[in-house]
């Protein structure tokens, strides 16, 4: 599809006039002189976790390990308080994995090539992008959630119309400049129900002109499974794992979920129990299912070890699917 230059032009205009008056200059992570290493512990903090909720992980975590050969030293044990409760947590095990290579394999210092970021731990392209243009202000566009609505409904009318290629030639805006304006007005004005009023981009919008319609709120129904009755005497059904990987059980011969006694009934309640009981450390996950099975009703949680040893009995996720199979499905 063929795009004026002037509408172009215009776009880049008003999203740089809205990032002069509006952009979120006082995050700890948009200092004018940014190193590869302070973007890339922004970015994966920031994935699927808030901004107000990362900015003191960040201070905190830069304080301890302040350069890449800090982190590549580093232990689970001696890096978890710094990163615990931010969730996802083979997130913050991929940042050991790739401090330890960048340290060994490049001389402490990130690769300045974009493939070569893409091929260490927990690195993808939207990552790859933005330490390409935060810290090397290079032309890579870092293509988020927030890009992809922007652009998507201003030149076709559709956050999912548009393609993430022939891009990079077609702005002039410096790129880290343009990265992060499109990030925070995706933030602020273009987010899910758009602000299209408050918007200084409507006047030549494809989406403001076509009231949205291309753009079909999604209509996609939640599993649900069968759910009756009320749940406060509901047993909790703890699925202990590593990673989804292993799944652990006291049985010996068959993969169990560890069922808590009655009064541990929220996730603070789950990560006491196996704290006093087998000295272990976890990320708990919200309830993903509640099933009644006859007049027993169950609330299932998933919980991932994060500190301390045990001697459980180690399954495959195979053995998982069957016991999910088995207890959520009834069958």
């Amino acid at each position: 599809m063929r795009i004026r230059k002037e509408k172009i032009q215009f776009f880049e205009t008003a999203l740089k006039d809205f990032f002069h008056k509006a952009g979120r200059d006082h995050l700890p992570w948009r200092k004018k002189r940014m190193t590869a290493y302070e973007v890339w512990v922004s970015e994966i903090m920031l994935q699927q976790t808030q901004v107000a909720r990362v900015i003191g992980y960040y201070r905190k975590f830069l304080k301890r390990f302040p350069t890449i050969a800090d982190l590549a030293k580093a232990s689970w044990n001696e890096f978890l308080p710094f990163y615990e409760g931010l969730g996802y947590y083979a997130r913050g095990r991929n940042m050991l994995k790739a401090a330890a290579v960048i340290h060994n394999e490049y001389n402490g210092k990130f690769p300045q090539d974009k493939k070569l970021l893409e091929s260490l731990p927990g690195i993808g392209p939207y990552t790859a992008s933005a330490i390409m243009s935060f810290a090397f202000n290079d032309s890579h566009l870092a293509w988020d959630t927030n890009l992809k609505r922007v652009i998507g409904r201003f030149f076709f009318g559709a956050k999912h119309l548009v393609s993430e290629e022939g891009w990079e030639e077609r702005f002039v805006t410096e790129r880290k400049v343009l990265n992060a304006a499109l990030m925070d007005f995706g933030s602020a004005l273009c987010v899910s129900r758009p602000k299209c009023e408050a918007c200084s981009l409507k006047r030549q919008c494809l989406y403001y002109r076509e009231k949205g319609k291309k753009e079909a709120p999604g209509n996609k129904q939640k599993t649900t499974r069968r759910v009756t009755g009320a749940w406060a005497d509901a047993q909790m059904y703890i699925f202990l794992h590593e990673n989804h990987r292993r799944y652990f059980s006291t049985d010996k011969k068959v993969l169990r979920p560890f069922v808590l006694p009655p009064g541990y009934d929220t996730r603070a309640d789950i990560k006491r129990y196996f704290l006093e009981k087998y000295q272990l450390r976890l990320s708990v996950r919200p309830p993903f299912a509640k099933v009644s099975l006859g007049k027993k009703q169950i609330m299932c949680f998933y919980a991932q070890v994060l500190l301390g040893k045990h001697g459980f009995s180690v399954f495959s996720k195979d053995d998982y699917k069957l016991l999910e199979k088995k207890l959520l499905l009834g069958k």
